[in-house]
């Protein structure tokens, strides 16, 4: 008999802070990356590649007020629990599976980390390692990822419980619904993607699974071809190739690949979907789907330095991991377009794998053979009375508001699954239950940080229709405009704003339209000075001035600015690590050196970014000129590195 209990799980945790009210007006460069394809990709392959991608993540505010101190705290938990397996959820982040123990075996099936650590790797920029992720929407994972979830007890029709957990997600404006139950020795999850709505919109979804990395892990799957791809000069390549080699090493053994890379299997239609990983024993996890479930993936961190310091810059002691993934479509480059008024629907299972070690690790084929006779004779377990539900608890544990305020207006529910209570709503769907009511927004200080921000038509033309004279207004207005893709009316907007009372938020607005969209950096930099002056306090705005001047070359406004700001900004790892680069540039590289060096800690360091690696190699370019008496343009970058290493702490470098 399955037992279902929602409870607290207490684990060394890092808190995730408040969010960044700054909007994202061609900030994240993540979204926009290039995507070339080899001749080896064909057409059919090609055909959804590059479609869907985003503009931007509003209505989302960005996590980025997160931390590494680390407490032991309790976090939301549900559990399922039978005589066999004990599977963790964590609805409070995201819904994650945090961990799968097989009580026969006596062994963890997944990667379960140690810690709640965030860090900058998400499309809101924090996430975390472990467990199994779900990514709905939006390729860069989901931006509900370390958000709470909606989780409630209901019950099947074999009278066993069911884990239900669901959210509203914004940008694609659909409702997923998560659900899990015990079969014996199996997880079973069923997921589901209601577009409620009259309009199509793209869909994509990956199960992001973790497992430990050991020297003979071996990742298993029924595909003759692969997919591989790397992050290069700021975009991806893709590339095709046979199974199981790519440059001569068999990437089925992840300890092959020296760079950190993705992998993505090509199944063949016809076959079952399925993924395992074997150790040396022949002992792993095996996950398998009904075949709406087509695609399958490895991760991996690769073996050099920067990979290896980004798997344990995400954990405390909980060892190496790589990811099987498994996703609507064949690789993580492509969208496809979900009708209105539709569902997506699939089943998947996780449990233990043990097949003779000989076999795991002989001929790939051999192995992949051995797999899928397990999976022909278990694949009745993803039965429909499983997910039949008869019975509803009350919610257990709430989400966000957001899916009851759309609810308000579409004047119809926006799930036929789940129910969005009107008290879920909260300070940020304060603003927009006021506009909706009164058809004006409530007054705000300059000084309060904004909680909140809508996008689409149907907000645009409520604001705009009866806009007061009032500098908050007009700024959510042109945030609307920014989001609906009208560059000039988000400009005039923001003017209009800080002309009605100057702000820090209108000013840093206008910034960011001249400078990551006209290229006046300049003019950017002018206004990301007033906008700091108006509120000094706030460190994302500290970071916005610095970048902005540092693009107009203004090097020594910053130093002169620095000095200027709370004590608290002054200490943060990125303030000072863009204060060193402003020393670097100003050719003060013993001041640089100072704050660039092993003790510095950057608490967002982003995945893919080389900054601590670059200041490095600049800083040590000037003192090694200087000590040689030659030009610094004559020295390469692996001369530089070779008389000063780059301290293992600064190094996360990928690719």
């Amino acid at each position: 008999m399955t037992e279902l209990l929602f409870t607290k799980y207490s684990m060394p945790a890092a808190d995730l802070g408040r969010n960044n009210c700054l909007p994202d007006i061609h900030v994240n460069s993540y979204i926009r990356a290039k995507i070339s394809l080899s001749e080896n990709i064909s057409k059919e392959d090609g055909r959804y590649i590059g479609k869907g991608m985003i503009d931007t993540l509003l209505p989302y505010c960005i996590t980025d007020g997160y931390d590494r101190n680390r407490v032991e705290r309790g976090i939301d938990a549900a559990i399922l629990e039978n005589e066999y397996v004990r599977a963790v959820f964590l609805p409070e982040l995201g819904g994650r599976l945090w961990s799968l123990y097989d009580k026969t075996e006596e062994r963890e099936l997944l990667y379960k980390n140690d810690v709640f650590q965030p860090a900058n790797l998400a499309l809101r920029n924090a996430w975390f390692s472990g467990g199994v992720e779900w990514n709905v929407g939006i390729k860069g994972h989901n931006p509900l990822t370390c958000s709470p979830m909606f989780a409630q007890k209901v019950t099947n029709k074999l009278g066993e419980p069911v884990l239900r957990m669901y959210e509203y997600e914004r940008i694609r404006g659909v409702v997923y619904v998560i659900e899990a139950t015990l079969s014996e020795k199996e997880l079973l999850v069923n997921i589901t993607i209601e577009n409620t709505s009259d309009k199509e919109t793209y869909m994509y979804w990956w199960s992001n699974i973790a497992v430990p990395e050991t020297p003979e892990t071996r990742v298993i799957v029924p595909a003759d071809e692969m997919f591989f791809c790397a992050y290069e000069d700021g975009g991806y390549f893709l590339d095709k190739t046979q199974m199981p080699c790519v440059d001569g090493r068999d990437i089925t053994y992840a300890v092959n690949s020296p760079r950190s890379r993705d992998f993505f299997f090509d199944i063949p239609d016809e076959s079952e979907k399925w993924i395992a990983t074997a150790d040396k024993d022949g002992k792993g996890l095996l996950q398998t789907s009904d075949r709406i479930l087509k695609g399958r993936k490895m991760f991996v961190w690769g073996q050099h330095e920067g990979g290896r310091h980004w798997n344990e810059w995400l954990s405390d002691k909980a060892g190496a991991y790589i990811e099987i993934q498994a996703g609507l479509l064949k690789t993580q480059l492509e969208h496809f377009v979900m009708k209105g008024n539709s569902r997506i629907s699939w089943r998947e299972s996780y449990c233990a794998l043990s097949i003779d070690p000989e076999a795991a690790h002989g001929d790939f084929s051999t192995a992949a053979d051995k797999v899928s006779d397990i999976v022909t004779n278990k694949n009745k377990s993803l039965v429909k009375d499983a997910f039949e539900i008869v019975e509803e608890d009350k919610i257990a544990l709430y989400g966000s508001g957001w899916g009851a305020l759309e609810n308000k207006i579409r004047k119809v529910p926006v799930s036929h699954i789940c129910h969005f209570p009107e008290d879920s709503m909260d300070a940020e769907q304060t603003d927009w239950l006021v506009l909706l009511e009164s058809g004006a927004l409530p007054e705000h200080s300059v000084d309060s940080v904004i909680a909140s921000y809508v996008t689409g038509s149907f907000w645009t033309e409520l604001l705009g229709k009866n806009i007061k004279e009032d500098w908050y207004a007009y700024n959510q207005l042109g945030v609307m405009y920014y989001a609906g893709g009208d560059i000039a009316k988000a400009k005039n907007s923001f003017i209009k704003s800080a002309e009605l009372k100057a702000n820090a938020w209108s000013y840093r607005n206008l910034a960011q339209i001249e400078k990551n969209i006209e290229g006046d950096y300049d003019s950017a930099a002018e206004h990301m000075v007033t906008a700091l002056s108006l509120k000094k306090d706030y460190l994302p705005l500290a970071i916005e001035c610095a970048y902005a001047l540092m693009a107009a070359e203004r090097y020594g406004e910053w130093v002169s600015l620095y000095e200027t700001l709370p004590a608290d900004i002054r200490e943060n790892g990125r303030v000072r690590m863009l204060l060193g680069a402003c020393y670097s540039r100003l050719g003060e590289a013993e001041l640089a050196a100072d704050i660039i060096n092993a003790s510095l800690t950057v608490d967002d360091i982003k995945e893919g970014e080389y900054s601590l690696s670059a200041i490095w190699i600049e800083i040590y370019g000037w003192i090694m000129a200087k000590k040689r008496n030659v030009d610094v343009c004559s020295l390469s970058a692996e001369e530089i590195l070779g008389e000063y290493p780059l301290p293992r702490e600064l190094d996360f470098r990928m690719h």
